[in-house]
């Protein structure tokens, strides 16, 4: 399991950072700073390009618990979820969000400045996009989520080898 957490633990690291980076500064920041006619279309690219980032990185982890790990189920299903909250988002949510995130481009035009970076964050752009949004945020979390898990578990491994526990 050392070999599992000397390459699992820099690419948790990773994608918890990246996705905190992108929703919490760069997204925030961005749409106050341009503008949310300006911001839409480049958060759109940019989140393409996150999240074909994410699902690599989250099958490299998954694949190297199974291939390095075989005895702890919680590495296992921790990485199991990390990788099936990028997979939900990038396969099935992102493409429809970003296809209503398009039309409802046309239906907030000229707004450029009304709301906030919280309205953005929970409605999107128009009401065609608030559920889809809201859906990314709630597997955006799990993946969070299955990341923390992960991490802690193989660090717990460590510490405890450290300790020979």
């Amino acid at each position: 399991m050392t070999l599992t957490s000397a390459i699992n633990i820099p690419i948790a690291a990773f994608v918890f950072g990246a996705t905190i980076w992108f929703f919490f500064f760069q997204s925030p920041y961005l749409l106050k700073k341009i503008g949310r006619d300006a911001f839409v279309p480049i958060q759109m690219q940019l989140t393409v390009l996150l999240f074909n980032v994410l699902l690599i990185l989250t099958t490299a982890l998954f694949i190297n618990t199974i291939v390095h790990n075989k005895i702890n189920s919680n590495v296992f299903i921790s990485a199991g979820i990390v990788l099936l909250g990028t997979a939900i988002n990038k396969f099935f949510i992102i493409p429809k969000a970003l296809r209503a995130g398009g039309s409802g481009l046309k239906e907030v035009k000229g707004e450029n400045n009304k709301g906030t970076v919280a309205n953005f964050a929970s409605l999107g752009v128009g009401s065609k996009t608030k559920v889809l949004h809201r859906l990314v945020v709630v597997f955006v979390v799990v993946m969070l989520a299955g990341t923390i898990w992960h991490g802690l578990t193989l660090l717990t491994y460590i510490t405890n080898l450290q300790h020979g526990i």
